[in-house]
């Protein structure tokens, strides 16, 4: 068994044992309150992100500065990789690649997308469960469990600090109940000089240029997608080439909590492709169909990628 999973089953219990206690706090008044401390707070973070692939440490410090967040990021592996939030502006620095900046509202980068989820968006599609109260340590949690109505996604089990609200513990769960991936937390440091400090220093750093979009950003596919889960919308299209003869058309899909992409590029000669993978929430499925081959990739069950693959449809 995998080092992460030994940490996974010796812990998992914790959720379980307190079950029967009932929390009197509504499981959707709870999540919105995590996204407004995680979002508005001043803190830093000390979490491990675990995965099949690896165990990452990192610290995370976030403040308001007059009126703008202004975040901080640090992998406290060997890679030492660095992203900076200033406003509506991340900035990515790591040794050996150029600094750059993209545009966005929060650095998703080894923190769950859960925590920042729009509520009203997800909600439709998903079912809030108040699972009672834990503890982690010596930290009270209450514990909520948000689960796909259709069954066509990944589910979440919450850990939040009751005194808080802020996120401890993290678990991505396929359909079986099976953990694929685990965001937990080490330590939190509220209203500290020191990140208040360091984050006003950063507020004042120059950051990197922003990286240019494709100037074609909205390209005409002569394909469609035929079914998608309730909620899905399509939020951006592209086209890059795989090499110089080969172009791959891209269209990316997101219901507010997780991210596919639907990507086609025309056959070679050979075999009909037909290769799934599944590792961690990183699904990929291939196929081929009429001379075309269609790839998902992202975060979705495998069974769904292979419908959506299945419902894709090709004009002449």
């Amino acid at each position: 068994m995998n080092k992460w999973l030994s940490v996974i089953c010796l812990t998992g219990s914790l959720i379980i044992s307190n079950q029967a206690s009932a929390s009197s706090t509504d499981a959707d008044v709870l999540f919105k309150e995590m996204g407004t401390a995680a979002q508005n707070l001043s803190y830093e973070m000390s979490f491990m992100t675990l995965s099949p692939q690896n165990i990452v440490p990192v610290r995370y410090r976030h403040a308001i500065l007059n009126g703008v967040p202004v975040s901080q990021m640090i992998q406290m592996d060997s890679s030492r990789r660095e992203i900076v939030q200033n406003g509506n502006r991340i900035s990515y620095f790591e040794p050996g690649f150029d600094a750059f900046s993209l545009n966005g509202e929060h650095i998703i980068d080894n923190l769950p997308t859960v925590i920042f989820a729009d509520y009203q968006k997800i909600q439709p599609y998903y079912n809030f469960i108040d699972a009672g109260r834990t503890h982690i340590g010596d930290k009270p949690a209450l514990v909520i469990r948000i689960i796909s109505k259709d069954n066509s996604r990944f589910n979440y089990v919450l850990l939040i600090d009751e005194e808080t609200k802020l996120p401890l513990r993290v678990d991505l769960l396929d359909n079986n109940n099976q953990t694929l991936e685990q965001f937990r937390v080490i330590s939190t440091v509220l209203d500290s000089k020191n990140v208040q400090d360091s984050l006003k220093s950063l507020s004042n750093v120059n950051l990197p240029p922003l990286l240019l979009s494709p100037k074609n950003e909205n390209p005409a596919f002569k394909w469609q997608v035929g079914m998608l889960p309730p909620g899905f919308e399509e939020v951006s299209r592209s086209t890059g080439k795989l090499n110089k003869d080969d172009i791959v058309e891209t269209a990316m899909f997101s219901d507010g909590l997780f991210t596919f992409s639907v990507n086609v590029t025309k056959a070679s000669k050979g075999p009909l492709l037909d290769q799934p993978l599944q590792n961690g929430r990183r699904t990929i499925y291939t196929m081929t169909q009429k001379q075309n081959v269609i790839t998902i990739i992202g975060e979705l069950p495998l069974p769904t990628s292979q419908l959506i693959a299945s419902s894709i449809q090709f004009r002449e």
